[in-house]
């Protein structure tokens, strides 16, 4: 069912209204309401928060609605667009996607983060509330590129080489500019999402017995929505202000991995390929020690079945 066009009015209008703490919780935006921004959303609702959502789509205000107290749309190519209800929040997870399809350009990058951000960080600068501020940022590991499978930390040097790292480098950087003493600015690089609705062993284990079309010798990292969702609150608990990798234990090369899925379940080997066939390529051991090392656990610390 599609929101009328009065309904998505008052929407919008709802979305610039002060609204009081809920004495059990926070008052709260994710920017950007997709299949991460969705199970945050269900996560912190029973955990009290007062919450508001965006979406790109004005036919989705009805659906976020049950996810959220105030849907807004928030289109990062529309100036029209307005933030003015981050003004008094306690925290904003801003968790964007240029777009469902793999095919993804650069623009979309540029208009969806850059553009999305810097319409954000516009927002934040008029804020006049004093309320401390918690940021966090969903980026992704693939800023590291292809660093040849070497162990990769959050120190390492980042691709900018590859004109979508660059963005999402610039993005991460963006954001880091806002942190002050009354704003906290963490970073979290997620690693390939899998999880409900995303069934990568499934998938890889689909492929057993033939050829996958990909390059089996890159590394490349992965983490399971749930441990996300908990990375995220961990985040906003903790008030964390630094860049951390939000990866699952998972080291092994495309092929590896493959293996040990097909062995596991009794199938043939899968065959990859040993050249690339994209230009924008993972190859690193991407660690989690510095995530670990100030407490946090996963709950799917491997994609192999323990």
């Amino acid at each position: 069912m599609t929101s009328s066009p009065d309904l998505a009015s008052l929407y919008q209008l709802l979305a610039k209204e002060q609204r009081p703490i809920l004495p059990s919780g926070e008052q709260r935006a994710i920017l950007g309401c997709g299949y991460v921004g969705e199970a945050v959303a269900k996560a912190w609702r029973q955990e009290g928060h007062q919450l508001w959502g965006t979406t790109t789509r004005r036919e989705r205000l009805a659906e976020l609605a049950e996810l959220v107290d105030t849907p807004v749309i928030f289109d990062s190519t529309d100036s029209r667009t307005s933030l003015s209800f981050t003004e008094g929040l306690d925290g904003i997870l801003v968790s964007f996607a240029p777009s469902k399809s793999s095919q993804a350009d650069v623009s979309q990058y540029q208009e969806t983060f850059l553009g999305g951000i810097q319409m954000l960080l516009d927002s934040l600068e008029h804020r006049s509330s004093k309320t401390p501020l918690q940021l966090v940022h969903l980026s992704s590991c693939g800023v590291y590129g292809n660093r040849g499978g070497a162990l990769t930390n959050e120190g390492s040097q980042l691709d900018i080489l590859h004109p979508v790292n660059d963005v999402l480098a610039r993005a991460e950087e963006m954001v880091q500019s806002v942190r002050s003493d009354k704003v906290k600015v963490c970073i979290l690089r997620l690693g390939g999402i899998y999880g409900p609705g995303r069934d990568i062993p499934g998938m890889l284990l689909s492929a057993a017995g033939s050829l996958v079309q990909r390059n089996g010798q890159n590394v490349p990292c992965w983490i399971h929505l749930d441990d996300i969702v908990r990375g995220v609150s961990f985040a906003f608990k903790r008030n964390l202000n630094d860049t951390y990798n939000l990866v699952n234990d998972t080291q092994d090369t495309g092929q590896e991995l493959t293996d040990r899925l097909c062995e596991q379940a009794g199938l043939p080997l899968a065959k990859w390929l040993s050249v690339d066939t994209t230009d924008r390529v993972l190859n690193a051991r991407v660690s989690n020690e510095k995530l670990k090392q100030i407490g946090f656990t996963f709950t799917y610390p491997s994609m192999i079945s323990q």
